[in-house]
């Protein structure tokens, strides 16, 4: 299976500096619509216009809307709640300053994955995994041989940590995803193995 990860296109909050978990949600910016309709190109291109067997999205609208843009009227979107981001509890919303300045074991060690300590009623990361891995495992029972996923920025990374060993020690070797990137996998008898990581060209 050629199994195609996208992130969802700039939004408000990104634009701001404002973090949104699974728990908010923002409208994407113009320059956000303009990544998403390049996304849909970059995937035309990538695919030699091959159809996709199925299209996942994660249920936040800044997700859906990305997917509904990116792929047309052509796709009927399956929403999933495993693919959400990461709930960040009492730091959503927050400015990222004031989120390593109010809860610096959460924020101020996200990039130290094994000492991260969840804000209060924020998401473990081994709980991202879990879910994460569930939905690949589902997808694994299909036959599919091209599918496409929108999901958010450190979901992208659970993906990829999915794919390295399924530990939380391993979203340290991670990508970092900007606004509609693309990891394309190779995806074979529940095991993944990343190929590329494509970012979209807006046109000038």
């Amino acid at each position: 299976m050629n199994l195609y990860i996208a992130r969802h296109g700039e939004t408000e909050f990104n634009k701001a500096g404002r973090l949104q978990g699974n728990g908010k949600d923002s409208p994407l910016t113009p320059k956000g619509i303009a990544q998403a309709q390049a996304l849909g190109e970059t995937l035309k291109k990538i695919t030699k216009g091959e159809p996709f067997d199925a299209v996942y999205s994660s249920n936040l609208k800044r997700a859906s809307d990305t997917t509904e843009i990116a792929m047309g009227s052509g796709y009927k979107p399956i929403l999933d709640s495993r693919l959400v981001e990461i709930g960040l509890g009492e730091m959503e919303g927050m400015y990222l300053q004031e989120a390593a300045e109010t809860f610096p074991e959460a924020w101020g060690r996200i990039a130290d994955p094994v000492n991260y300590i969840p804000p209060p009623g924020g998401e473990a990361l081994a709980n991202m995994i879990a879910r994460v891995d569930s939905f690949l495992a589902d997808l694994a029972k299909t036959k599919h041989e091209r599918v496409f996923v929108l999901t958010h920025g450190y979901t992208l990374r659970v993906f990829q940590a999915c794919a390295i060993d399924k530990s939380v020690k391993a979203l340290t070797q991670t990508h970092k995803y900007g606004n509609c990137d693309i990891a394309h996998y190779k995806y074979e008898n529940g095991r993944m193995a990343l190929v590329e990581v494509i970012t979209p060209i807006l046109p000038i």
